[in-house]
């Protein structure tokens, strides 16, 4: 009688022990001997770049203020105005306005940069309605060698937006279509934890 209520004891305890370490013992086996969740999305809304492209550092300017400003320094989004910029055009630079202001307080550590393949493709009514976009100054060479940098990623799209961080490193890619507040999550996100 006395020998089964201990061993009836021993059985309860080494239950709640299991209960305790088959759930980590588990976790532990599927990440290191099985592919669980291996190409499964995590809770970034664009497409992670890697391994990441290493951009560097470019001088941009703000064409009504003529102001100046480096690449490096403050998270960049990054759109393209490969051909005429027509309505899609006009949007995403207005979309990438509302996402700036949308930061708030926030909103001085990212800047919108817009490459312009040509000169003639974007009008000054554009540029003044788009408020605080840089650009690239009008160099060819220059273009060139971002171009050939961020286009270098091979899934390269001229109609999604990037994503350089502070460092002059292409990491992100938002398709065309991604819902801003989803951008403006991932950068809250990213300027939070990089405090």
């Amino acid at each position: 009688m006395i020998l089964s209520d201990i061993f009836k004891s021993r059985l309860k305890l080494i239950g709640i022990v299991l209960l305790f370490v088959m759930p980590v013992v588990y976790a532990w086996y599927l990440v290191f001997f099985t592919n669980y969740k291996m190409h499964t999305k995590g809770v970034e809304h664009g497409l992670l770049i890697s391994p990441i492209i290493q951009v560097g550092d470019f001088e941009l300017f703000e064409p009504i203020s003529h102001e100046k400003y480096q690449l490096i320094g403050k998270w960049t989004l990054v759109s393209f105005v490969e051909n005429k910029c027509e309505k899609a055009c006009e949007f995403q630079l207005y979309e990438l306005r509302q996402i700036w202001l949308a930061l708030g307080k926030d909103g001085n550590k990212i800047q919108r940069l817009a490459i312009v393949k040509e000169k003639n493709l974007i009008s000054s009514e554009q540029i003044k309605l788009s408020q605080g976009h840089l650009f690239l100054k009008d160099d060819k060479d220059l273009k060139d060698r971002l171009n050939s940098r961020i286009k270098s990623y091979p899934a390269f799209d001229s109609e999604s937006i990037y994503l350089i961080d502070p460092y002059g490193n292409l990491m992100m890619q938002y398709k065309k279509g991604t819902n801003p507040s989803g951008i403006i999550k991932d950068l809250e996100r990213l300027i939070r934890i990089s405090k």
